[in-house]
Order: C-alpha cells, then sequence, then structure tokens
C-alpha cells in the first residue's frame, strides 16, 4: 500500500505500540508531542496476561483522544506471523488516515503484517521480543542466545515468566525467523536507545548484529534542579531506590541486602509496586508503593536524596528514571549491566557497583565514609546538560530523511573493530 498524499496535507506517523503504559509509552508520547514535522496516531493493543491481542485501538498520539477501536473475532495470543483481519484493519486506516511512515516500538498483541504494507518502518529497539519471547533476555542471568535445549527450558522455567504459553516452542521459533527476516529488509530502519542494545542484539543472534543499527538515545523534558541531599557528616545518608520491585529489577538481590544495608543508610522505596511491600514499615525504610509520573520530581526534591540506586540485574535498554535522578543532580549508582554500562562513567558522573548483594554493601559502606566521592559527582551532575525530547526526534527525521534519500548513513561514533554499518546520532554528554 502507498499513500496518494495531496499537496501541502501533512503526513502521518503511525506507532505500533501495547497499552500496558511504562518506558515505552512515554517515549511514544514524547514522540508524538514534541513531532513538528507530522501528525501521529498510535495503534495500540487491548488485551490480558493470557491474551496480548483482544483488541485494538487508535488513539491521537499528542492528546491520546481515542479514534477507533476493535474487538478482533480472531484473537492474537501473542504475536502472530500473519493475521489476515489484523492486516484488513491496519491497511484501511492507513488509507483512511494518509499513513506514511510506521514507527514500530512494541509487537506484543500485533502482526509482522506491519511489515508488508509497502510503508517504510524504523524499528525501534526498545526490547527484544519476541525474538525473545520472554522479552527481558533473562534466565538466572543476562542472556546472549541459546540453543534449542535451553529455549525450551526458558519457556517451561524461567520465573519471570513473560511468555503467555498459549504457543509451542514451534511456533515461538517460526515467529523468531519470520521476525529476523522482516527486520532484514532494506526498507526498515532500526534504532537502539543505547550502544548496548547494539551489542546484546548481535550476542542473541549475530543476523541482528548485521542490521544496520543506530544509536538514537531517548530524550527528556525536565528544567534542571538541584534536589542533592549534601551529603553532610554527622547524619544517615538518604538513599532512593526507584521503581518495581520485581525478579528482574534486582529483588531477590536487594532482599538479600536489605537488612544490612537499612543499618547504614536510610532507604526510600518510591514506586516499589506491591511485589516490594515485605520492606514497608522496616526500621531506615519509607516505602512509596505508586505515585504519578508528574509527581517523581516533587519526590525527588523533598526526599532531598544523596543518592539513587538501581538494582535491575536484566539488561536495561535505556531507564528513564536514570535521567531524571541526574536531571536533579542526584548522584546515581547501578548494577554494571544494560544500558547503566554506556550511561554512567564510573566515579565521574555516576557509580557502577558489582552483581551481588555484597557489591551493594560494600559500596555503601564506602561512600559513608567517604562522602566527598558524592558530593564531587553531584557538582559535576548540576553543569551536565539534559538531551531534550525535542532533540530526539530531531535525530530520527535525520534518520528518516538519509534513509528516504537513499544516501548510505555516515557513522559518527563507530566501533574500531566493528564490521557493521552502525552509527551514533549523537555525540557529547547528556543525561
Amino acid at each position: 500500500m502507498v499513500s496518494d498524499r495531496s499537496e501541502g496535507r501533512r503526513a502521518t506517523n503511525l506507532h505500533i505500540s501495547h497499552s500496558w503504559g511504562g518506558g515505552i509509552h512515554r517515549w511514544v508520547h514524547d514522540f508524538c508531542s514534541f513531532d513538528r514535522e507530522c501528525d501521529n496516531l498510535v495503534l495500540e493493543s487491548l488485551g490480558t496476561r493470557e491474551c496480548y491481542g483482544i483488541g485494538l485501538r487508535l488513539v491521537e498520539g499528542a492528546s491520546r483522544r481515542e479514534l477507533q477501536r476493535w474487538v478482533l473475532k480472531y484473537p492474537i495470543s501473542e504475536t502472530r506471523v500473519e493475521h489476515q483481519e489484523y492486516r484488513t484493519i491496519v491497511e484501511t486506516l492507513c488509507e483512511n488516515y494518509d499513513v506514511g511512515h510506521i514507527y514500530l516500538s512494541c509487537l506484543v498483541g500485533h502482526s509482522l503484517d506491519i511489515f508488508n504494507l509497502g510503508l517504510p518502518v524504523t524499528k525501534i529497539h526498545h526490547d527484544y521480543y519476541p525474538y525473545c519471547p520472554n522479552i527481558y533476555t533473562y534466565f538466572g542471568r543476562p542472556c546472549a542466545g541459546c540453543d534449542l535445549e535451553e529455549f525450551t527450558d526458558c519457556l517451561k522455567s524461567n520465573p519471570v515468566d513473560f511468555a503467555n504459553h498459549k504457543c509451542s516452542v514451534g511456533y515461538w521459533l517460526e515467529l523468531r525467523e519470520a521476525y529476523v527476516e522482516a527486520l532484514s529488509r532494506p526498507e526498515v530502519a532500526h534504532v537502539c536507545p543505547s550502544d548496548n542494545v547494539m551489542t546484546n542484539l548481535e550476542k542473541l543472534d549475530r543476523r541482528l548484529g548485521r542490521l544496520p543499527l543506530t544509536v538514537i538515545p531517548h530524550g527528556i523534558n525536565l528544567t534542571k534542579k538541584n534536589s542533592f541531599g549534601g551529603a553532610e557528616e554527622g547524619r544517615r545518608l538518604r538513599v532512593a531506590i526507584l521503581g518495581t520491585q520485581h525478579i528482574v529489577k534486582g529483588l531477590k538481590i536487594l532482599e538479600a541486602a536489605f537488612d544490612r544495608a537499612r543499618l547504614i543508610v536510610d532507604i526510600t522505596f518510591l514506586g516499589g509496586g506491591p511485589e516490594g511491600t515485605s520492606f514497608m514499615s522496616r526500621y531506615g525504610t519509607q516505602y512509596i508503593e505508586r505515585y504519578e509520573h508528574s509527581e517523581l520530581g516533587d519526590l525527588l526534591h523533598e526526599g532531598a536524596f544523596d543518592l539513587a540506586l538501581f538494582t535491575s540485574t536484566f539488561p536495561e535498554t535505556f531507564c528513564y528514571t536514570l535521567s531524571e535522578v541526574r536531571a536533579h543532580s542526584i548522584p546515581p549508582s547501578a548494577r554494571a549491566v544494560g544500558s547503566f554500562l554506556d550511561r554512567i562513567r564510573d566515579g565521574e558522573d555516576g557509580f557502577l557497583i558489582g552483581p551481588d548483594s555484597e557489591d551493594i554493601i560494600d559500596f555503601l559502606l564506602k561512600v559513608e565514609a567517604d562522602r566527598s566521592l558524592l558530593q564531587e559527582i553531584s557538582g559535576r551532575l548540576e553543569t551536565m546538560p539534559v538531551r531534550p525530547v525535542e532533540a530526539m526526534v530531531d535525530d530520527y527525521y535525520e534518520l528518516r530523511n538519509r534513509k528516504e534519500a537513499g544516501r548510505k548513513p555516515t557513522p559518527l561514533v563507530e566501533k574500531p573493530d566493528s564490521a557493521h554499518p552502525r552509527q551514533q546520532a549523537t555525540t557529547g554528554t547528556l543525561l
């Protein structure tokens, strides 16, 4: 399907996503809200844990006003290679709304038919689904590919348990191969939020590593504010732990370290969710189960924290809250995994800590004994610029324009040993 756009009419982007909220929802809404070039619509899958795609809804990207809704006669329990009902819906809405470009954020509850509409596609690698059915590429440790036996065992016994078990191993493998083939088409552009995502894609499958991957970090529109607590002598350090407490977010490791950690520092959980409520009402702790995103800035400022601690065990592809605590000049510390490896320069603008619970305790004892480490990093963060959403959107259009013009991308930052056509869209030090 090729759009027949009348002269002077604004083009329309169609974003493909789920309806679960979280980081993907935030990225899509930010892009749509700050896009000065095109109109934006979002097609979201609607479903449950047992069936991801019971229906679909189309919303305006910035206002979130619902335009249409469909209940599928043949629901999509996970992701389909082909689905005629889905394809008919998408073809019709692309024609009706004059869609000229597709931004693919997530295929949960959707079909690979999205690649077969005759429209250019930009795939944003926010996660590793559906190549990895369990989305987090985590099975006791971050994954670096798996053989058939490991894959079968993962679907059956991975405690992360994202896959809904409605499909066989054979189906997931067929979907994986069809997905890799679709990604490899010349009309598909590829964006990674961090360099670590490129590294992980290549570890999972060499074919993914050969894709023309471009790094475009997410943007965030925040006014810088110094909310650092000061880390003065004569009182306990105040530590914020942000995000839902879950096995992939380091819940087990934190449980092992918690009783010792709370004797060293005061701990506040921000948005810990229901799985971490065992930390509530314990000496030296405050537990805020959930908050509205608009409240986070005030919570950070009122908390006057000396340190933010991230304990994720799975390779996060970006982490918005890292950007937020740094915009507030609060030093971050994180386990050395995923995008934290790219985004934190240990000892300069944050801290990277080891994988075990003992490493958390050793680190807290270190900064408790030498608080100047926190004070120096906070001072550096105060002078670091925040990368705005507008700059991110501009980078996406620059990539799109180069691809549409048929010019080969020129790498701005490239690994010396890289043989693949990768490029970094932004340079410099940004939060």
